[in-house]
């Protein structure tokens, strides 16, 4: 989006740098706490939530990547393996997907929805633009606020023990209106003329 608009992403991709580890680890703890049987939180849950942060394959793969970025080794294959990396997450994720199981949580599925795409952008955009973020910087908050919600969010819950059908639907649902809400809100941020 950022490159599209401006050519120049400048600052915007540091500052999504910056957020996705936050994110991962957030991720990581609420879904470590609330894990299907878990009792409470005790060391064991502390120490399998620290386990889940370090082990967590985002933020190798972000680690990686900067280490890759810094050795100066050529981009071609991580590219070419990055620009396949979501289709095939969702194609895993469409062949597990349950339709009656998303039904029976159809009603979440659509709060979380909403909140991904209007609620949060609707809360921090006006902050954003009253602390003074403009133009690629304001894009890359409401795409941090307001995209769909990645495919990884599907497979970290699986692999934590989770059901997966909540997150599943929210990524599809946010993935087939995001293209009209983000649309929207990069309307108003023209419109207003803070891009």
């Amino acid at each position: 989006f950022i490159q599209n608009i401006y050519g120049n992403a400048g600052m915007a991709p540091l500052m999504i740098i910056g957020s996705v580890p936050l994110y991962n680890m957030m991720a990581v703890v609420v879904l470590s706490v609330f894990k299907p049987g878990q009792s409470g939180l005790d060391h064991t849950v502390v120490k399998k939530t620290v386990k889940g942060i370090v082990t967590n394959p985002i933020l190798i793969g972000i680690v990686a990547g900067l280490v890759w970025s810094a050795l100066k080794i050529p981009k071609k294959v991580i590219s070419s393996i990055g620009n396949v990396a979501t289709p095939l997450g969702l194609m895993a994720m469409g062949a597990t997907f349950d339709i009656k199981k998303a039904f029976g949580k159809i009603k979440p599925s659509a709060i979380a929805a909403f909140m991904k795409l209007i609620g949060l952008c609707a809360i921090f955009l006006p902050i954003a633009v009253k602390l003074g973020f403009r133009t690629d910087k304001l894009v890359a908050i409401l795409i941090m606020l307001g995209s769909a919600t990645t495919v990884s969010s599907f497979v970290m819950a699986k692999n934590m023990g989770h059901e997966g059908t909540l997150s599943s639907s929210v990524v599809m649902l946010t993935t087939m209106f995001s293209a009209f809400t983000v649309t929207g809100w990069l309307y108003i941020l023209r419109h207003f003329m803070l891009i």
